[in-house]
């Protein structure tokens, strides 16, 4: 297939105006899939004998494909079943009316199937029976380690096999190995090191993302400066992180930790991975200075294993939307306590948001967020007529979110909003019920288009769920709920 860039017949040949040359043995659904992940825009055209089809993706979404006499979905599975052809990528210029609503792993994967099926004998049909019907039947978790320590591969395959729902099928002691071995083995999840010579973390997961989507798992023990690192894995498709065992914890609980986390993990539909669409951010008040008022309204953000990149695009706009209204956001994380500093950065350089970690009391201002972590108590109160949140002792029979959401709605009222993201954990529930009763909100993002939903659905199934309401429309419904006139 040849690729040229339509601009440069519109420029002197010596106009930097991009490459031009030649990809031979280059399949379109990973060409397709590269520039989604990359967030691009561009036309492709696409050439088979006298037979021509465009596909458009704008910002990493592919929004139309016209092929013949049909538009849509249908245009782009029959573009996508032809084996060989010619390409020409174009710039986009004018934008047609979007056509094709599905995201990008759905429809690459979905025109795989449909050219496996025009293609496979009967008699191979047998192939297609992804594993056996003993691990079927029995809920097995199949993963694949992939670790450059041999002794920390062994480490991790005896801890998630120690129990029967977790088969280790696979170790690999880097990211080329581990990619060569996913076609045949076509593990339910990954754990991946982030440092491993010959291919590194980042390489591998952008290889499992367009190749063979799947959930991801980084396993690593990073250091204070390199764990903006992992925010990177998650801006990648990463759906979590974990901290690989160490001897100086108690073996038996870091094994039911790490369990657990990978049996949530391996529920993610990778198929909803969107990657974040951070807008431009905001340089603040004109005259550069920051004016410190209480903040009269609170919403707690609260994300888990999956909910990333979520979090990351709803408070790119959510901080200063509230701001505008005395409001001010508090973003709990389930990532290490030692990551609270590095998120808080993160969220400054990616969003342009004000963003502090609650490592001591502090005053809630209008305007900003506040970063917590799962597992460190947090509480709020009156101090001096203004709201303040401060790291807190351990409070008997609540866990640390219900502690939270407790001391929060008793602040706050009907002027507290909880909104809960892709696999965000709400303890025992018993904070939720406590903010009904004062008169505050539980907003669900919708479940369909998340990527880890079984945390939510137990907020459903318990009757503690107000709204779900899809992620373009949470800003507004957040707003809405509160009585701004007051």
């Amino acid at each position: 297939m040849r690729t040229k860039d339509a601009s440069s017949l519109a420029h002197p040949p010596d106009t930097d105006s991009g490459f031009a040359g030649t990809l031979k043995n280059i399949q379109l659904n990973d060409l397709i899939q590269m520039c989604c992940l990359s967030a691009s825009s561009i036309c492709m055209r696409v050439t088979k004998d006298n037979r021509i089809g465009t596909i458009f993706i704008l910002d990493g979404e592919i929004v139309h494909a016209a092929c013949e006499d049909i538009v849509g979905e249908e245009a782009f599975y029959r573009i996508l079943g032809w084996q060989t052809g010619s390409f020409e990528s174009l710039e986009v210029g004018t934008i047609p009316q979007r056509t094709i609503q599905k995201n990008y792993h759905f429809l690459v994967m979905e025109a795989a199937r449909r050219v496996d099926e025009k293609t496979q004998f009967k008699s191979d049909q047998s192939l297609s029976v992804p594993y056996p019907s003993e691990d079927t039947a029995g809920n097995w978790i199949r993963v694949l380690i992939v670790d450059d320590s041999p002794v920390m591969r062994k480490i991790l395959s005896s801890m998630l096999t120690a129990g029967n729902r977790v088969k280790v099928v696979g170790m690999a002691g880097n990211g080329k190995e581990a990619i060569s071995m996913i076609d045949d083995l076509r593990p339910d999840l990954v754990t991946l090191d982030v440092n491993m010579p010959v291919m590194d973390g980042i390489s591998t997961i952008k290889h499992i993302m367009i190749k063979k989507p799947c959930p991801v798992v980084i396993m690593s023990n990073p250091g204070y400066g390199s764990s903006k690192t992992i925010f990177n894995f998650f801006e990648l498709g990463a759906v979590d992180f974990i901290n690989k065992p160490t001897k100086d914890q108690d073996i038996f609980f870091q094994q039911q930790k790490i369990f657990e986390r990978i049996r949530v993990a391996a529920t993610a539909e990778v198929g909803n991975f969107r990657i974040a669409r951070i807008p431009k951010a905001k340089t603040g008040n004109p005259d550069g200075k920051s004016v410190d008022r209480a903040c009269r309204r609170l919403v707690i953000v609260i994300s888990g294993p999956g909910g990333h990149p979520e979090q990351v695009s709803l408070l790119s706009g959510l901080v200063p939307a509230l701001g505008d209204e005395d409001g001010a956001v508090v973003a709990l994380q389930s990532l290490p306590p030692s990551f609270s500093d590095a998120f808080a950065r993160y969220l400054f350089d990616r969003c342009g948001i004000q963003a502090s970690p609650i490592d001591q009391e502090m005053s809630l201002s209008a305007g900003q967020c506040y970063v917590g972590i799962h597992g460190c108590p947090l509480a709020v109160r009156m101090n001096d007529q203004r709201p303040v949140i401060a790291p807190d002792a351990p409070e008997k029979g609540l866990v640390q979110v219900d502690r939270l959401l407790v001391t929060a709605a008793s602040v706050f009222e009907q002027r507290l909003a909880v909104i809960l993201l892709s696999g965000a954990n709400t303890g025992e529930q018993s904070g939720l019920r406590v903010v009904h009763e004062n008169g505050g909100r539980i907003i669900l993002r919708m479940r369909a288009s998340g990527m880890v939903a079984e945390p939510l659905d137990q907020v459903v199934e318990a009757g503690l769920a107000d709204e779900e309401v899809n992620p373009a429309d949470l800003i507004k419904t957040v707003l809405n709920g509160f009585d701004l006139k007051h």
